[in-house]
């Protein structure tokens, strides 16, 4: 049982030392500052679900997920609603990603959200919303377990560098 040690402190089942609050009136959650307002807050009540955002880094790897493969991590479904590329250094030569789900593996292709985007020609933030191409779609459901991957679909991938950030709500 949680023990109070004063109204700043108190030691938790195992004994270890919290802090609670501070003298400035802020509070603490397993040690970390919450810097919310308490108006930011209120603004979650009642919120039955919240986008999460994963940032992972672009690959270089012309095999099938070799840009890119994530795995669902999530205990149910979820629905990808926005895959952003961000570029930072384009490829060394000419070349086009597909970015989509697949429940097959993680070095599946597909094109189910971004179709044929040329990373080879400039760096730029694309997604699957305005830069769709002829498969791409703005949401795709993912079962648990099951990938996004990001595949190269033409020439070379050697030299990209930047990052993906997948949208996506638990569901």
């Amino acid at each position: 049982m949680p023990k109070l040690i004063d109204n700043l402190y108190m030691k938790d089942s195992s004994e270890n030392e919290r802090q609670i609050a501070d003298t400035d009136g802020y509070i603490y959650q397993r040690g970390t500052k919450i810097t919310a307002t308490a108006a930011q807050l209120n603004t979650l009540y009642g919120t039955d679900r919240a986008v999460k955002v994963i940032r992972l880094a672009l690959g270089s790897a012309d095999t099938g997920g070799g840009v890119l493969s994530w795995a669902n991590p999530e205990s149910s479904s979820i629905i990808v609603e926005r895959v952003i590329i961000d570029v930072t250094t384009k490829s060394t030569a000419a070349c086009t990603i597909d970015v989509g789900t697949t429940a097959t593996s993680s070095t599946t292709s597909s094109d189910n959200l971004i179709d044929g985007l040329d990373v080879g020609t400039a760096v730029g933030t694309f997604d699957n919303i305005n830069d769709v191409g002829t498969n791409g779609k703005a949401r795709q459901k993912l079962a648990s377990g099951k990938w996004v991957t990001a595949s190269t679909a033409s020439g070379s991938a050697a030299g990209l560098a930047g990052y993906a950030y997948i949208h996506y709500i638990v569901i």
